[in-house]
């Protein structure tokens, strides 16, 4: 079976290929895909990542068309979402119960020929996780939306905590929902200017703005250790001056991957007798789909508020085109295949 798919290539290189899906592997499935995202790892993909040709996409909700013999827990036409990676049950991190911290073995569906910017691709039937209640579009982003999941909860945000988030993107707005949900007291978000889709959107989930445009964050001197807890979903260079922000016994989250060098300091007495804590959320294996999908259901994370894009799977590079040129405008850009 041929399909189109969404190959990117860096610089900025887009195109839609015609590709032939490869037969269908126990234990795996073939997906109508419905849905798709694009995550900020695929920007980075088209903007340096990609040295040579490669599929995108993995925010992705579906329908399945096919199930291959003996997988007898899903039926075709189940509308399902997917977990980018999932556990494998089997591991000795599995059986101590900790499937947070599986990876050697954990099913998942990257490196396919077709991935989910695809009109179909194949998948371990391990990654399909049901649901109903939402549109493909909304439902796609229980991804990202499970990415800042994991970010509260590395977190533990308690009830009157005060937090501060840096990088209002789509999973800092998820963020910012599941924090106000949280029962946060006091919630501001931070980008590099106060205008603009992405501080409008953080305004209206009930945060404040600020902006910022010193590296430093120098011109938020009145906001110094104001703040139990420190979200940070923007490039990993921020990580270090933002440690300015945080009260005494004060903790930050980050996610982030592909956003510079990686590399950071920082005064190590400071950290130390300040009492403060710095902890990596990695939402992989993707847990916690279906909370979240209650969650987006119940409108507590508001999935088509986060969505400013529509566009067909033909128009793929114009979708990129968007994230290159016009990023005030942009929050999270879907690809409906259509078909």
């Amino acid at each position: 079976m041929h399909v189109r798919s969404v190959y990117v290539k860096a610089p900025w290189q887009c195109e839609v290929r015609d590709v032939q899906l490869p037969a269908l592997k126990p234990g795996w499935a073939r997906i109508r895909v419905e849905a798709c995202g694009i995550c900020g790892t695929d920007q980075t993909a088209a903007v340096s990542g990609a040295k040579e040709w490669e599929a995108l996409g993995h925010e992705v909700a579906g329908v399945i068309e096919e199930l291959a013999p003996g997988v007898t827990t899903f039926t075709v036409g189940q509308k399902v979402v997917l977990e980018s990676a999932s556990f494998c049950g089997v591991c000795s991190v599995c059986r101590d119960g900790r499937v947070d911290l599986c990876h050697d073995k954990a099913p998942n569906f990257w490196g396919q020929p077709a991935m989910g910017m695809s009109d179909r691709f194949m998948v371990p039937a391990a990654c399909l996780v049901p649901y109903e209640g939402l549109s493909a579009a909304e439902a796609c982003l229980v991804e990202p939306a499970g990415v800042a999941y994991d970010l509260i909860k590395t977190a533990d945000i308690q009830m009157g905590d005060r937090v501060l988030l840096v990088g209002p993107g789509p999973i800092g707005l998820a963020a910012i929902a599941l924090a106000k949900h949280r029962g946060a007291a006091r919630l501001i978000a931070v980008g590099t200017k106060t205008d603009g889709l992405r501080m409008q959107t953080a305004r209206e989930l009930g945060a404040e703005t600020r902006a910022s445009t010193a590296p430093d964050f120098a011109d938020l001197g009145d906001l110094d250790r104001q703040f139990d807890h420190v979200l940070m979903t923007a490039p990993t260079s921020y990580i270090a001056p933002a440690l300015r922000f945080l009260a005494y016994g004060g903790e930050m989250s980050y996610i982030g991957i592909g956003t510079g060098s990686g590399m950071i300091s920082f005064d190590a007495n400071d950290f130390h007798f300040r009492k403060l804590q710095l902890r990596a959320s990695f939402a992989s294996p993707a847990m916690y789909y279906p909370a979240v999908l209650r969650l987006m259901a119940a409108g507590i994370i508001p999935a088509a508020k986060l969505i400013s894009h529509r566009f067909p799977i033909e128009r793929a590079p114009e979708a990129f085109g968007v994230l290159k040129d016009q990023r005030d405008t942009a929050l999270k850009i879907v690809i409906t295949p259509g078909v």
